[in-house]
């Protein structure tokens, strides 16, 4: 006999007649109208949400709760994925799942006492999602007597099955495993397992996004985790045990600071970008400049590093990340181990600019707080700022905002489709792969030839480069060793 489960949550997942209530839509969102005002952290950044609208469509939101306002899930990115196979099975799995889970007894009962079928249940999504798993070649109804918890653990198997085909659905600096485990419920192929999830969801329901089962642990009042990529990465890092750093790549500075750092740019005679690169970080800076329209990019006359022997090696390659506007790097030396000379050096050049070469307008790439003595110094220039947010203490966002100073902060600019980051790895791999295996493989190859006199002809040899040499494959072994395999050997 099927065993119950211990909570009953007896809820059908319709919409409520609309002649007596309000829909489902608004119920929700009448609910959320104090949760809606945008946090003060987030009121200086553009969030994206390309990556909660695919996590919302593969988890089974309904199409009613896309573009519902400009915090919700893109309806574009619903239509795109209604185009591909492996993310509609995805999400009418995991609507099936949903459905069961709400409505376990109702639905239990009724295969009980009616003798009916799964997919002759009086419910619409579950009969939306066996017609349209059927449609991609999924038939989940099994016709002999089986228990509604086997269902789900079907289910489950081939959400594990088929979630692998959705990776491609993301981009690859996110950690994909993270994303992965959220559409697989912990042993769930288990009766057990599968009680268990169900017991942690029932009383939670409203702690899930958009009431939508997923792979939540500890679920908390977060408000929508689904508010936009840049909040739901960071909580989806946390549950994980580590922290998400690349904000860049799903944010953007607030329109109003684009328009500012635009008008800056454009009044400006003669406009510098001097940076104090002890304090900056080269990666996001590159992102920064990459990302810039070009019309203002051209107005940029240079952009001056004033660095350090001790700084990040990337500020030596940041004019191969940076192509459009001319880079002058001034590397200074220390007098003692302990004392920098960078803030007097960028002091000196900047000055130098403005009276020597008539540079009207800088754009000051520092957090440091010393630099407030130069800016006041030049009445006749002006000064944008580009800091970084936990460099950037709360007295100088007070001094350069009383002094109408604008400031933004670098790593809440989009850093683009290039990962800056990704490409120095890359690229300094490449050098030092290269330059460590240094040779000619036909030299090599003519010396042992001529070393080992196997009185070959010059067309059995060359039948043997062919054969063996030519399809050679260097593999990389566990410990990060090189082994070679020659082609054709048997």
């Amino acid at each position: 006999m099927e065993k119950e489960y211990s909570k009953e949550f007896d809820v059908i997942f319709e919409e409520k007649d609309k002649n007596n209530h309000v829909s489902e839509k608004n119920q929700i969102f009448e609910a959320d109208k104090t949760k809606k005002v945008v946090p003060e952290e987030l009121q200086e950044i553009n969030s994206h949400r390309e990556i909660i609208s695919k996590i919302a469509y593969l988890i089974g939101v309904k199409k009613i709760f896309f573009e519902y306002d400009n915090q919700s899930p893109q309806l574009e990115i619903f239509e795109e994925l209604e185009q591909n196979k492996d993310a509609r099975i995805i999400r009418n799995l995991c609507i099936l799942r949903t459905t069961i889970e709400r409505n376990f007894k109702f639905i239990k009962d009724a295969m009980k006492y009616e003798f009916k079928t799964l997919n002759t249940i009086d419910n619409k999504y579950i009969k939306e999602a066996i017609t349209n798993l059927r449609d991609d070649d999924i038939d989940i109804v099994k016709y002999n007597k089986q228990k509604l918890s086997q269902y789900i653990i079907d289910i489950n198997r081939l959400i594990a099955g088929h979630i692998f085909y959705c990776k491609n659905l993301f981009p690859d600096w996110i950690v994909w495993d993270y994303i992965k485990d959220l559409f697989l419920m912990p042993n769930g192929y288990t009766e057990k397992g599968t009680k268990a999830a169900m017991e942690l969801y029932y009383p939670n329901v409203n702690k899930y996004p958009y009431k939508m089962y997923i792979n939540w642990k500890n679920p908390k009042d977060e408000g929508n985790i689904l508010y936009n990529d840049k909040k739901f990465l960071e909580l989806l890092y946390q549950r994980n045990g580590d922290v998400f750093k690349d904000v860049s790549r799903v944010s953007d500075i607030s329109s109003e600071s684009k328009l500012n750092i635009k008008e800056f740019i454009q009044n400006g005679k003669i406009v510098d970008a001097i940076c104090d690169c002890e304090n900056s970080d080269p990666y996001m800076l590159a992102s920064v400049f990459n990302n810039m329209n070009d019309s203002l990019t051209a107005k940029i006359n240079k952009i001056i590093l004033v660095d350090d022997q001790n700084t990040v090696k990337a500020w030596n390659i940041f004019d191969q990340l940076v192509t459009e506007i001319e880079i002058e790097h001034i590397s200074t030396e220390r007098v003692t181990k302990e004392k920098s000379l960078v803030d007097i050096v960028l002091t000196a050049k900047t000055c130098k600019e403005h009276y020597v070469n008539h540079v009207d307008s800088f754009i000051l790439i520092s957090s440091d707080s010393d630099f407030w003595g130069l800016i006041n110094t030049l009445p006749d220039v002006e000064f944008l700022i580009f800091a970084e947010k936990e460099k950037f203490g709360h007295k100088m966002r007070e001094i350069v905002e009383s002094a109408n100073i604008h400031y933004s902060y670098i790593e809440n600019f989009y850093s683009g489709e290039v990962d800056i980051r990704r490409r120095v790895l890359l690229m300094e791999f490449r050098k030092a792969i290269e330059a460590n295996i240094a040779f000619n493989v036909n030299d090599i190859f003519q010396k042992i030839s001529n070393e080992t006199r196997v009185n070959l002809s010059e067309k059995e040899l060359e039948q043997f480069y062919n054969c063996y040499v030519k399809p050679m494959k260097i593999i990389l072994n566990e410990d990060g060793g090189l082994n070679l395999e020659l082609g054709n050997q048997k």
